[in-house]
């Protein structure tokens, strides 16, 4: 008998709808005035939102807690502001970490005045406390993604002198049929994968676009693409 590893899976149907002239977020989690019994945080993980900004708007956010907030540029440059006035352009092929303080506020914007552009944030919860923020970049080549996951951010296995977070996080974009297993680096840790593009089935569940899925009491997860160009995102996290 085949053992069936305990997750969630969140559809992308399901997820919450926010949108004015300014923007469209989808969220996976409860966030801002939507709220779902459903939708609590998995784990640290309590934001996921896939946003659309219109050409030269922007949208605001308040971190009421310690998090480490994370910007994945899907189609065109982001621009992102904190509230001391640093500003950062995060291109494709980057991502861009920030570890912020409780109560921080932040603008994300877009920079072009006549195209919309498409982003995944993710917060993800810090030890507390965080005194003040910091950011870090992170690039990557889309050819280094081909047909496995690539750890983009480490973490969690690092040693005493290397970045130390919560977490780490990998990409990967497979071709049709490819398939591949992540193994979880640490004991006790669990498992988020969230579909960008294309289709997948991990660990016996089908998964599209927008759809996500939590796993936890697992040490190796498979996953194989269905689609061509299927690309998705993978995070290990430590309680």
């Amino acid at each position: 008998m085949i053992k069936q590893i305990p997750g969630k899976i969140y559809l992308s149907e399901g997820r919450g709808l926010t949108q004015t002239r300014q923007f469209r977020r989808y969220s996976t989690f409860n966030f801002g005035a939507y709220f779902h019994a459903d939708k609590m945080p998995f784990d640290r993980l309590y934001v996921c939102n896939e946003e659309t900004i219109a050409p030269g708007q922007h949208t605001k956010f308040e971190v009421e807690q310690a998090s480490h907030v994370i910007i994945i540029p899907i189609t065109g440059d982001v621009q992102y502001k904190y509230e001391c006035g640093n500003s950062y352009q995060v291109q494709v092929e980057q991502i861009q970490l920030f570890t912020l303080p409780a109560n921080s506020t932040f603008q994300v914007a877009n920079p072009y005045p006549g195209e919309t552009i498409n982003l995944l944030q993710l917060w993800i919860k810090a030890d507390e406390p965080v005194e003040q923020s910091s950011s870090q970049l992170f690039s990557f080549e889309f050819e280094s993604l081909v047909n496995q996951l690539q750890e983009i951010i480490p973490g969690i296995n690092q040693d005493e002198y290397s970045i130390n977070l919560p977490f780490l996080l990998n990409l990967g974009c497979f071709s049709g049929r490819k398939d591949s297993t992540y193994s979880l680096q640490r004991r006790n840790t669990v498992f988020f994968a969230f579909v960008i593009e294309g289709a997948f089935e991990l660990e016996g569940r089908l998964l599209h676009a927008g759809d996500a899925v939590a796993l936890w009491n697992v040490t190796e997860v498979e996953l194989e693409a269905l689609s061509a160009q299927a690309l998705i995102l993978a995070i290990e996290i430590q309680p």
